[in-house]
């Protein structure tokens, strides 16, 4: 059985393409309740999930004085290490 892909990897294999993560990341700014994440046409991602499953994103986001830009910085890496589903 094939290993699911990371985002990294399904980005690097262009499959999800750099606009559909920031779009991702867009929506992840817009709405921090957001439970799925849609990634292009074909993935999905469980955005609370990746970020539990990421140490620094949990102390970036815990951070009272983390800047916008570290705490974007961190939900972009817990996407990237996150296994999206195929929808």
């Amino acid at each position: 059985m094939a290993k699911d892909l990371t985002t990294d990897e399904l980005v690097k294999a262009r499959a999800i393409t750099e606009f559909d993560l920031q779009l991702a990341l867009d929506a992840a700014e817009a709405d921090p309740d957001i439970e799925m994440v849609e990634l292009g046409a074909g993935y999905a991602l469980n955005l609370p999930a990746a970020l539990r499953a990421s140490s620094f994103a949990g102390l970036a986001l815990a951070k009272p004085n983390a800047t916008p830009m570290l705490k974007r910085a961190a939900v972009r890496t817990a996407i990237l290490l996150a296994r999206p589903v195929k929808v």
